[in-house]
């Protein structure tokens, strides 16, 4: 069920309607309900997995919590975060196993198992894990009712694609519920329309486009390789972006709030930078669960660095099962472990302002763009395509391209450098807007909203695409 979808639309107003009657103690069987008929909407028989891993959580902290003595709990944490892997692995990673790296040993072609990836599992495996381990560290209390540990799980804003949530950012609202007063709907609503806007108006409308130029492996031509390499930078962010502040956006009208997920990422400077401004959520994880459990900085200067690329590597084997995502973490991990010699040798200071500040922008846009191509090709048409796209950047630049010329051709780029230039408005614009919004009468914030979701719907393509990181 897709957040941009009159099928959700019915749903979250039913929901809504529930959730203001029922009295606050009764809502998290509310959200355990209403988010289980959220997520049988993709596959009712399904449904039993997130129940699974939250199972293995909760009963794996339990026992963890019971062990008579130190090394006793941490084996038992080390054991129960390895047992709730193992569905993510079996789903995601054995065909890939079989195929893309045991088979060209011993000649196996085709599937194992060819089973569907089932919707947000990552996700859930990533916030379970978060919950696991910040109890190991007694960073959160473990007496948490199953009750509460199920809605943090299965809340539906968060359940298909993150936010990733540590314990303390939920658990304690769910305790604790409030409802968001009729007369403060306004931002949230103004939030999900926001988000909607990007999702239909912008990646929506690139993505024919940039579909279009990797089927073809860079259609001929290298101006349209490269309107495809930073069409999808614009894509992904507005895709994934979009579905974020519709997430915030639903939460805060039930009266939760989520962090914060993105951050103006193609104004950053570094490589570094750049993942403090994406995904943050799935940064501060892979920080905090993955390279510090690793050693860190903490071992020497090697080490780190080795650190940093097998952080990388996970990460892209988390958004992907194919080799396509193993060199686009990898990119991304040699670029980090570089940036962090330069630093260290003083060959690297970042720029505040004038040309040196917009060349750092620069370069690391480009830098970013590059992997994305690696991450697009994705397991569909594997690194071939990838080849190919890159391949035309050096030839047939003058080339005639159909995708370039007209109205479309204008449109795609007007989106383009949109999606981009909207990143470099100061914060206090966008507040202001929303603080202004937000004072108007009820009648004007209707109009308004009703333009934006009119305009959103008649500029989207037909039919509504799926959100990207559904897949992972």
């Amino acid at each position: 069920m897709l957040f941009s979808s009159p099928a959700f639309c019915v749903f979250f107003f039913a929901y809504l309607c529930l959730h203001l009657l029922v009295p606050a103690r009764h809502r998290i069987y509310l959200i355990i309900a209403g988010s289980t008929v959220f997520y049988a909407w993709w596959r009712v028989e399904y449904t039993w997995l997130p129940y699974l891993l939250m199972a293995i959580a909760y009963g794996g902290v339990r026992w963890m919590e019971g062990a008579p003595t130190p090394a006793a709990r941490k084996e038992r944490a080390a054991i129960a975060i390895v047992v709730l892997f193992v569905p993510l692995l079996v789903f995601k990673y054995t065909d890939f196993v079989y195929r893309d790296v045991l088979g060209p040993l011993f000649g196996w072609r085709g599937t194992l198992l060819n089973l569907p990836l089932p919707l947000g599992v990552s996700f859930v495996t990533f916030t379970l894990t978060a919950y696991i381990v910040d109890i190991y560290r007694k960073r959160y209390r473990f007496d948490e009712p199953a009750t509460t540990v199920l809605g943090y799980v299965l809340f539906f804003p968060h359940l298909i694609a993150g936010p990733i949530l540590r314990p303390r950012e939920l658990m304690p609202q769910l305790d604790r519920p409030r409802s968001t007063p009729l007369s403060r709907f306004a931002v949230p609503l103004a939030l999900f329309t926001i988000g909607l806007v990007k999702k239909l108006v912008f990646a929506d409308q690139i993505a024919d486009a940039v579909d279009t130029i990797y089927r073809q492996g860079g259609a001929t031509s290298g101006p349209a390789a490269l309107l495809a390499i930073y069409g999808f930078s614009v894509q992904i962010y507005c895709d994934f972006s979009g579905y974020t502040d519709m997430a915030i956006g639903l939460a805060l009208l039930l009266g939760f709030r989520f962090p914060q997920n993105f951050d103006s990422p193609y104004t950053a400077i570094s490589i570094q930078d750049f993942w403090r401004r994406w995904h943050m959520t799935l940064s501060r994880w892979l920080r905090d669960y993955v390279y510090i459990p690793l050693g860190g900085n903490r071992k020497g200067e090697p080490r780190t660095y080795l650190n940093l690329m097998a952080t990388m590597l996970i990460g892209g084997l988390w958004h992907g099962a194919a080799w396509s995502f193993v060199i686009w973490g990898g990119l991304h991990g040699s670029w980090l472990a570089i940036g962090r010699w330069r630093r260290e040798r003083g060959h690297m200071v970042d720029a505040t302002s004038g040309w040196g500040l917009w060349r750092q922008r620069i370069g690391t846009f480009a830098l970013v763009s590059f992997a994305w191509i690696f991450f697009r090709a994705g397991s569909e048409s594997g690194l071939s395509t990838a080849w190919q796209v890159i391949k035309r950047l050096f030839d047939n630049w003058g080339a005639a391209s159909p995708l370039l010329e007209g109205r479309a051709g204008l449109g795609i780029a007007l989106a383009i450098l949109v999606g981009i230039g909207t990143q470099y408005l100061p914060a206090r614009i966008p507040q202001s807007i929303m603080a202004w919004f937000s004072r108007r009468q009820v009648v004007v914030q209707v109009v308004v909203l009703a333009l934006a979701l009119m305009v959103s719907r008649t500029m989207g393509p037909q039919g509504v695409a799926p959100f990207i990181y559904f897949r992972f």
